[in-house]
């Protein structure tokens, strides 16, 4: 655990529609990602939506996947917080039902100041002896960690042991960081749902907290780059691409437009998501089925629509191989 690396996907949170945890769609992505050859799960960060749960109800998220995973890959959990002494209650959960490390960001609200933000750090790692992963996402927290925080939590904590970077600018941000020889020991990763993962390991990053959905693309580039078949990954990442647009096109949907990827590759029950979101539209869904249908092809079940080119593609395809036996 000292040094997190490889492809740990960020667990999705699915409900009921009637919007209760759906404990056996999230057990089914779980084994479906160990299945895939994750390095491990992140669980109840912002791609599960953390914030539209209770605690009480993270705290079962966390017993349920500690039990799914069963020792098979380590498990990450996420206790961003309001504030630091409900982050600390939530992480010494995890420890009690076996978590491997716990990830955590700035407080959501409060004084934004340095000290502020080192305190809340500092605190947690000092209060619950478990392995720690800051999540450094400058867009969503609206909280700047200058690099020299990094240097003074890892002289003083032996156990903060990676930071995921990501938002605006990221790239340059992993670059001061990893240029750093006293956080030599931090691991450093992206996110983003791997938007960037080429760039990133060409900065020599150590992996990507991507999203649950599409696991199984990104563990393929990441092996393919660091064997060295970087043509292979670039190829790959511009299929993968197709779906990385679609998410963009339609941010305010990407929590439904992940469960709905996983519905479509019959993972998930539902991808009903909890209020606030956007919908998405049904002509949006028919178009995210059309392309989990092309991309997922020959990558297990899947449930979703075929375009009218790819039809007419497997129609003629299905008229020669006729004409060959003739």
């Amino acid at each position: 655990m000292r040094n997190p690396s490889g492809v740990i996907p960020a667990l999705s949170t699915p409900t009921t529609p009637k919007g209760r945890l759906d404990e056996k769609s999230l057990r089914s992505l779980v084994a479906r990602n160990v299945e895939w050859g994750v390095q491990g799960v992140a669980v109840s960060i912002v791609a599960g939506e953390f914030y539209k749960f209770s605690d009480d109800e993270r705290r079962r998220t966390f017993e349920v996947v500690i039990d799914e995973a069963d020792g098979r890959v380590p498990v990450w959990t996420g206790v961003n917080h309001i504030g630091t002494e409900p982050a600390i209650e939530l992480a010494r959960h995890a420890k009690d039902v076996g978590a491997s490390g716990t990830i955590t960001m700035p407080p959501l609200v409060g004084p934004r100041t340095d000290t502020a933000i080192y305190e809340h750090f500092s605190r947690q790692l000092e209060e619950v002896d478990l392995p720690v992963m800051i999540q450094d996402s400058e867009d969503f927290t609206g909280v700047h960690i200058r690099p020299s925080m990094y240097a003074q939590l890892v002289r003083e904590h032996s156990n903060l042991v990676s930071v995921k970077i990501e938002g605006g600018d990221s790239l340059r941000r992993m670059e001061d960081v990893l240029g750093i020889r006293e956080l030599d020991k931090l691991s450093v990763l992206g996110g983003m749902g791997a938007r960037l993962l080429l760039q990133e390991m060409e900065l020599g990053t150590h992996g990507t907290i991507p999203a649950s959905c599409m696991t199984d693309f990104v563990i393929e580039m990441y092996r393919d780059f660091r064997a060295g078949r970087v043509d292979a990954a670039r190829r790959l990442f511009a299929s993968y691409k197709c779906w990385i647009d679609f998410l963009t096109l339609n941010s305010a949907s990407s929590a439904e437009i992940q469960k709905e990827t996983s519905r479509l590759r019959r993972i998930l029950s539902s991808s009903d998501t909890r209020s606030p979101h956007v919908p998405l539209s049904n002509e949006a869904k028919k178009q995210l089925a059309v392309l989990v249908g092309e991309l997922c092809s020959g990558r297990g079940p899947v449930t979703a629509r075929t375009s009218p080119k790819r039809l007419e593609q497997q129609k003629n395809l299905k008229k020669g191989e006729n004409e060959n036996r003739l």
